[in-house]
């Protein structure tokens, strides 16, 4: 009986080692990427992630504001998405989804403009490929 106790708590212990696996729904999709460009002497960031038909999309631009406040005193800015070539959508955020796109690859086309679609001299392309 005393063995029984004894092994019991050897599994227990083994059982609650440091070495934690990451959840498999939390860990980043192999079609996940940064992709960081300088444009105008300033750095900017894309990232998208894709989820079945749906791509993320976040951006990170020092120096341009979405917002629709007028007492700021960054460069408003909008982005102007273009799928495969075709203009798709223009937002006003900095974060969106591209959704319900078909399956196989998409050229990904990101250009940000002023409020009366003038460029602002940001532009980045990537691809996704929809299974």
């Amino acid at each position: 009986m005393k063995w029984l106790a004894i092994i019991l708590t050897m599994f227990f212990f083994a059982g609650c080692s440091p070495n934690i696996p990451e959840p498999e729904t939390m860990s980043p999709s192999a079609s996940m990427s940064e992709a960081e460009a300088q444009t105008l002497g300033e750095s900017w960031t894309v990232k998208h992630l894709l989820r079945g038909k749906n791509v993320f999309v976040e951006l990170v631009v020092p120096g341009v504001s979405f917002s629709k406040d007028r007492g700021n005193s960054q460069a408003k800015g909008q982005v102007a998405v273009f799928v495969n070539g075709k203009h798709y959508q223009t937002y006003h955020t900095a974060a969106f989804i591209i959704k319900g796109l078909d399956a196989g690859r998409h050229q990904i086309d990101i250009k940000l403009t002023d409020e009366s679609s003038r460029p602002l001299g940001y532009e980045k392309s990537f691809t996704v490929s929809i299974p």
